[in-house]
């Protein structure tokens, strides 16, 4: 279950999060485009969030938040 500051996020939090929103590390397999960056998905909604990296939301709900906003979520690069 997702974290209810994770449950509470908006649209509009991803895309202002994503503005200053830098990943230096390899993307991990599960990433989403905001704005035609590809970001990971877990770290961009914790941070949305302002949740720490040890929150118990996995990347499944991350991703299903992200595809409920409607944004594109792909998996080893293929969108899914």
């Amino acid at each position: 279950m997702p974290s209810q500051k994770v449950d509470a996020l908006t649209k509009d939090d991803i895309l202002r999060t994503e503005k200053n929103f830098r990943w230096t590390r390899r993307l991990p397999k599960w990433t989403t485009v905001v704005n035609n960056r590809e970001l990971p998905v877990r770290p961009l909604v914790l941070q949305a969030a302002d949740v720490p990296p040890n929150d118990p939301t996995n990347s499944h709900q991350a991703v299903a938040k992200l595809k409920g906003f409607g944004f594109e979520v792909r998996y080893e690069g293929k969108a899914v």
